[in-house]
């Protein structure tokens, strides 16, 4: 072959992608060759790392012209045919000779015509399994390999085979991710058990997944047409006769394929899993109460792994008798991360051949006495004992006491077990011996008895010549007399003893042993032995320990700051600035304290504050510290890589080192004073020592939140400085742009998002909005289902997405979700189209009803449950227990938010799920409870509706989607037994793999409608986020019969306070006519009030009453404190503007009294003036312009005798910002409120909208009438009528010349009650809020301008100043008049 051959071959090479030169290699070693080739070497293919070598090493290997040949056939193999095209093309424009490669090709074709029917068989396999393999990618049936270097590939055959039969070569080696792992496809959704070989890894992952201990089970047989079927015919034919049926003859039997077994399973898996799966899947198998991979031998390499960092995600709860004297104490060790508590390590080996006790069976004895398989064995019921991949194999499983007296033992043991005759791993044996506190071997008697010829004794010396306690089993002997043979030497018999009696006296043995050892060992001690060994630890990687470096040099950073005052200090922007802005961009909307402002100018204010808040923490972004810079730089500085998840795992690992003693210590102090406030409350202390303690415990409960941290608040820092920065920087900024891609780049790598603070219970809708559009732009506006979760407290919600969606979403240890975090899960492509969607995104939610310093205001408690229902298309609400009870109140709240945000045209779905609750095997009774759980539902939806006047609404279901046979779930307990060493129960796996399919169904159904794509569903986080922002209401009360009482309390408080406010006109109206009668000249205040006492006393009187007598007083007892005050205040404020109204009356009097006997002095002074000037200046006539300077001169100087100097004027009411307060706080109840005042000038004048304006009962709104069958007359009139009084009762109070007051608005609201309300009384229909609102709006604006008015008419009339200024235009007519007349005289 010439120089272009060799060019042809690279150009073709280089075509190849990264997996397909991987594919290349692989069927490079097992494709078939002519006789006169061999395979190359699987050590010089390593070599050849890149194309050039690769194309060098076929040529040397093969020869010019069939390097090609064979370069043909493994594209073929690997699915690249137009590559394969391109070699053919060219060989034969060529002319070479493929004399070799068509004999080769026709012994294929002779091979493959000879077994017709496993070829068929093998396409079936393949056909079946291809929609499961990731990315869409084919690999095609090879044959049987024929192997050169025997010495190299007889160990690694098996392994190949292997990998080969569970379709796992594009994995190999640790390619395998949590995203392939965690991936939605065919068999998380049906749940099936595998139907051929290839499938046994996914059903393994799945049932691991959902925590299922029955996958040591998991295995594929062939059914019997299957193995027979290459005979069936000649069967058939020779067992024609009875008698045959019977004889099996020679020929007959049939070898039956080994069935794979369920640790190669796992251990070929593990092998390809990357290191985060690998920490994943060990975790998911700790959690089964399985034991570890602690020593791996590798098949390919013949290297050991010490997978330290796989094993460093693994938690331990136990509990610890400690005996001090006569006194015995439990000590507590909650969620420990095993790896660096130092536990002794008691190890088991075999040592021979032929020993046949089970050493994995005693171990099981000693864990669990036997209820559950920690190790595999050989007795299992299913299953092959020929395991390939565990030979030399130590696996490692942790005793963990629970401090109970029937425990074995009372401290953490782990226990390892090596797989295999000891002789033969010898690096194994020194690692176990020096780690051990105790080693225990397994060795025959018989077999030791028999000298070197069999055991080699030089391993038994390694055993014997250390000082550390030795157990030595002798399973053909029943007694020894002498078991006590050396200082730490025990010799066992084992020989006729039962299960219960070995476990007892190894128990015994080793608890006594234990107390002598030496001291215990961590696995982070065991890694340094390890490296000692030659083995390779998984942490030694470059990257780890890069990510290891950048997370130790922000812990540094952060040990420079007292624990408490890091968020202050450090992350600044997230602090107080960041909680000013959330409260006054929820009083932006809601108006809470709005005061005399109008809406407008109070909201533009709000803007300043928080363009200001902005600023203040820009300046601090230009001046970022240290630690965020380093955390930016962290992130940025692995591009498309999973370094950056190394990073932020090590470094939630050392954060919760460094917070731990002080948190504990906190949370031990805020336990200890919460006890004491509930004693102190129950002695019913004095009110000061309850405040005090109460005090105490607020201040430990802000520093229990000020020292909690982890990696989400250096997170949730960033989306504060893109806040910061998008509103106050230029949007070029580099940080600017670089922040919300390293959120998307972690989102988009399955890592989780905050979406909702947890601290100050908002959302940052900018920075959530930049984050999504990146993850768009990354993977594509695709379609995304959101399943939210919705709980109470430790209920079990996050335990549960866990084991259903492998989802981590408490990011440090021990901490509880707080606000609400995303997470995103890839639909298989092969999936898509079936699903109807390409992403899943799960919103776990903080749970409900929190314990204190977690606790959260009602209010937000229930912003966030109606949040997390509306957001997602579906709900998974999980309930400890059978009973609604706990949740229904937070849950009604939300159907009412959710019926007031019509606008937003929700439809979410619910689905139950049951925690602690068996499902009931009788049918009846099983549907009996369900109907009561919708009855329930149905009660509590038609109170929200009734009150929120949606009559079309009659159940659940009509607001949200359930259906009471599916979407109902009853949950097993979590754990089979007592824990710390129960595994979980089988039936809750069961129960979390049915809910997944339900899940999934539901989704499917749904993805013809409402599945918005990630654009869309940003929109719709920002549309849901103002709508409850801007709900003012319904979030503050606790359920809907809470509600209603407050309403109809409030309706009474509100006639109580008219007539207060009724009482108090008349009395003004008296007072004032009087006083223009000259019949009081002075007004007391002691003297107004004792008219106003017997009135406000009776009211007062009248609350009491309602308080003690009214069927909701238990309900209403917190706002009783709050309504008394209010009705003081009103008090006072009357009694107030009545006084001021009144001496503004009685000064305007005096003055006009003043005037009279004043107005004729002043005249004279200025006839006097007007002589003066004519007969000074007889041939200048004055300008009008002079006249009035002279005027008013004379005018200032004498006005001072008519004004006293003292003299307050009342300031001019604001009668916009006085109507807005009223109608604000009447219609407080009514959705966006805000808005509609804010814009009651724009709408159009009222109208009846019988739609909208008339409601109906529930009960008949099925088989009810249309709108116009209705008595339209009488609603007509109504409202003419409605409308005319409200004019009389302006045209009123404009005779009665009283000037404007506020409460004119509370009449004409009063009028409208009570007036729709006697309309309708007795008929079939009402007239909504809508109704009173739309009328009120109208009517009250046209009564504002009147008012206007006639406070502009009174304060004339009224105001010294302005009745002054108008007598002086009628004085200046009246000085000009004259002088004219004087000048004519002239």
């Amino acid at each position: 072959m010439d120089h272009s051959w060799k060019a042809l071959l690279l150009n073709i090479l280089e075509d190849l992608t990264e997996e397909e030169m991987g594919k290349f290699k692989y069927q490079l070693k097992n494709i078939d060759l002519a006789k006169e080739y061999s395979h190359i070497k699987r050590g010089t293919l390593q070599k050849a790392n890149t194309v050039a070598l690769l194309a060098e090493t076929l040529i040397q290997h093969y020869g010019e012209e069939y390097s090609m040949t064979v370069t043909h056939d493994v594209l073929i193999a690997i699915n690249q045919r137009n590559l394969a095209e391109l070699i053919i093309s060219q060989m034969e424009k060529s002319g070479s000779s493929m004399g070799k490669s068509k004999k080769w090709t026709n012994k294929r074709k002779q091979d493959n015509e000879a077994k017709p029917d496993e070829d068929k068989w093998q396409k079936k396999i393949q056909k079946l399994i291809t929609s499961m393999k990731p990315n869409g990618s084919t690999t095609h049936p090879v044959k049987p390999q024929t192997i050169s270097d025997i010495e190299e590939t007889k160990k690694n055959h098996h392994f190949d085979d292997l990998i080969q039969r569970l379709n796992l070569q594009c994995y190999y080696p640790k390619k395998m991710t949590k995203v392939n792992f965690l991936l939605i496809n065919k068999i998380s959704f049906l749940g099936i058990q595998p139907k051929a070989e290839r499938e046994l890894p996914y059903c393994f992952l799945e049932k691991l997944l959902v925590l299922d201990y029955n996958l040591r089970f998991l295995v594929y047989r062939k059914t019997i047409s299957n193995l027979s079927q290459a005979v069936t015919i000649e069967s058939e034919r020779k067992l024609s006769r009875f008698e045959d049926f019977f004889m099996i003859k020679e020929g007959h039997s049939a070898s039956v394929p080994t069935c794979i077994h369920p640790l190669d399973i796992q251990m070929a898996i593990f092998h390809c899993a990357d290191d985060f799966t690998r920490q994943f899947i060990l975790t998911k198998l700790s959690t089964c109460q399985f034991a570890l991979p602690f020593l791996v031998p590798n098949h390919c390499n013949f290297q050991v792994e010490f997978p330290l960092w796989s094993l460093g995600q693994i938690r331990k709860s136990w509990r610890e008798v400690e005996k001090i004297g006569w006194e015995t104490k439990i000590k507590k060790y909650d969620n420990q991360l095993i790896s660096s508590q130092p536990t002794h390590i008691v190890s088991f080996i075999r040592i021979g051949d032929f020993v046949s006790t089970s050493k994995s069976q005693i171990l099981n004895l000693l864990l669990s006495k036997g209820k559950h398989d920690h190790f595999f064995h050989n007795h299992f019921r299913k299953g092959n004992k020929n395991c390939l991949l565990m030979a030399g194999m130590v696996e490692i499983c942790w005793f963990c006491t629970g401090g109970r007296a029937e425990d074995r033992f009372e401290n953490c043991i782990a226990f390892t077990n090596l797989h295999g005759n000891a002789e033969l791993y010898e690096k194994q044996v020194k690692f176990l011996q020096e780690v051990s506190s105790v080693t225990v071997l397994l060795l025959s008697a018989s077999e030791n008895a028999s000298g070197s010829a069999k055991m080699s004794t030089s391993i038994l010396h390694e055993f014997w010549n250390p000082h550390k306690p030795l157990i030595c089993l002798f399973e053909n002997v029943e007694n020894i007399l002498d078991e006590k043979y050396a200082p730490h030497k025990v010799r066992i018999g084992i020989k006729g003893l039962n299960k219960v009696e070995l476990a007892d006296k190894i128990t015994v043995t080793l608890a006594q042993l234990l107390k002598e050892s030496t001291s215990p060992c961590s696995l982070n001690n065991c890694a340094n032995i390890a490296r000692k060994y030659g083995f390779i630890i998984d942490e030694d990687q470059r990257h780890f320990q890069e990510a290891g470096k950048k997370a130790d040099s922000i812990v540094d950073l952060l040990r420079k700051v007292k624990l408490s005052q890091i968020k202050e200090s450090l992350l600044p922007l997230q602090g107080q600035l960041w909680h000013d802005w959330c409260r006054k961009d929820k009083e932006f909307y809601q108006l809470r304290e709005k005061g005399n402002k109008t809406i407008e100018q109070y909201k533009n204010d709000i803007e300043k504050e928080k363009q200001n808040i902005r600023w203040e923490q820009y300046h601090k972004v230009v001046h970022l510290n240290g630690l965020m810079e380093s955390f930016c730089q962290s992130l940025q500085s692995y591009p498309e890589t999973h370094t950056e998840l190394y990073f932020l795992q090590r470094l939630s690992l050392l954060i919760d080192q460094l917070t731990k003693t002080d948190l504990e210590n906190l949370h031990q102090r805020h336990s200890f004073l919460m006890t004491q406030v509930q004693t102190e409350k129950l002695k019913q202390s004095k009110a000061g020592s309850i405040r005090r303690w109460e005090a105490d415990l607020q201040a430990v409960s802000k520093e229990i939140c000020d020292s909690t941290l982890g990696p989400e608040h250096l997170l949730r820092e960033l989306g504060q400085i893109y806040e910061a920065l998008e509103e106050t920087s230029s949007q070029t900024n580099t940080l600017y742009l670089s922040v919300p891609q390293m959120a998307a780049d972690l989102m988009v790598s399955g890592f989780p998002i905050e979406l909702m603070d947890g601290d100050t219970s908002y959302v940052p809708l900018k920075w959530v909005a930049a984050v999504f559009d990146k993850v768009s732009e990354k993977l594509g506006d695709k379609k995304v289902f959101v399943l939210t979760v919705l709980g109470l407290h430790s209920s079990g919600k996050s335990t549960l997405l866990h084991a259903m969606f492998g989802l981590q979403f408490s990011l440090s240890a021990g901490k509880y979700t707080r606000g609400a975090y995303m997470q995103l899960l890839k639909v298989d492509d092969t999936f898509k189209e079936e699903l109807g969607f390409d992403f899943l995104l799960v919103v776990d939610s903080e749970g409900l009803k929190a314990p204190q310093p977690m606790n959260k205001a009602q209010s937000k408690e229930n912003e966030l449950a109606t949040f997390v229902t509306a957001l997602g298309n579906l709900t998974l609400v999980n309930i400890w227990g059978p009973n609604l009870s706990e949740i229904q109140d937070v849950l009604q709240i939300a159907i009412h938010a959710i019926l007031r945000m019509k606008q937003l045209s929700i439809s979410p779905g619910c689905l139950f799920v049951h925690q602690n609750t068996e499902e009931t095997i009788d049918t009846n009774e099983s549907m009996a409870r369900r109907q009561q759980l919708q009855e329930k539902l149905d009660g509590i939806t038609l109170a929200a509706a009734r009150y929120e006047q949606c009559s079309d609404v009659h159940c659940f279901s009509d607001v949200i989607k359930f259906d009471i046979r599916t979407h109902i779930h009853y949950f097993a307990h979590l754990w089979e037994g007592y824990p710390p060493m129960a595994p979980p129960n089988p039936c809750y796996s069961h129960n979390v793999q049915k809910l997944k399919s339900r899940i999934l169904k539901f989704a499917k159904e749904e993805s013809r409608g409402s599945i918005l794509k990630i654009s869309e569903f940003k929109v719709r986080i920002q549309d849901l986020w103002r709508a409850l922002v801007n709900e003012n209401f319904i979030f503050r009360f606790k359920n809907t019969q809470e509600v209603v009482a407050m309403d109809k309390l409030e309706t009474t408080y509100n006639n109580w306070t008219w007539e207060l406010r009724n009482f108090m006109l008349d009395l003004q109206n008296q007072l004032t006519n009087q006083i223009q009668n000259g019949l009081v000249q002075e007004i007391v205040r002691s003297s107004v009030e004792s008219q106003l006492v017997g009135k406000h006393e009776a009211i007062k009187r009248e609350l009491e009453k309602y308080f003690q007598e009214d069927q909701d007083r238990d309900i209403l007892a917190p706002w009783r404190g709050k309504l008394e005050d209010d009705l003081k205040t009103l008090k006072k404020e009357l009694v107030v503007e009545t006084i001021k109204k009144c001496e503004d009356v009685i000064n305007a009097k005096k003055i006009q009294d003043l005037l009279k006997v004043q107005k004729v002095k002043i005249e004279h002074k200025l006839q006097e003036k007007i002589r003066e000037v004519a007969t000074s200046v007889k041939s200048t006539e004055l300008h009008e312009k002079e006249l009035r300077d002279m005027f008013n001169k004379i005018w200032s100087e004498n006005i001072s005798i008519v004004l006293p100097p003292s003299l307050s004027f009342a300031d001019n009411p604001d009668i916009d910002v006085d109507l807005e307060n009223i109608l604000l706080q009447h219609f407080k109840q009514h959705p966006h409120i805000v808005s509609k005042i804010r814009y009651r000038g724009t709408k159009n004048p009222f109208s009846i909208n019988y739609s909208k304006h008339i409601i109906t009962s529930q009960t008949s709104q099925i088989n009810a009438p249309s709108v116009e069958d209705f008595e339209t007359d009488i609603i007509m009139n109504t409202t003419a009528h409605i409308m005319k009084v409200v004019k009389e009762v302006i045209n009123i109070r404009e005779q009665n010349n009283q000037g404007y007051s506020s409460s004119y608005f509370h009449e004409i609201l009063q009028v409208i009650d009570t007036e729709t309300a006697a309309a309708t009384q007795g008929l079939a229909f009402g007239l909504s809020n809508r109704y009173k609102l739309e009328l009120a709006l109208e009517l009250c604006q046209e009564a504002a301008n009147s008012f206007k008015r006639m406070s502009t008419a009174f304060k004339r009339a009224n105001n010294p100043v302005l009745h002054l200024e108008s007598q002086k235009e009628e004085s200046f007519n009246d000085f000009k008049l004259f002088y004219k007349n004087c000048s004519n005289i002239d």
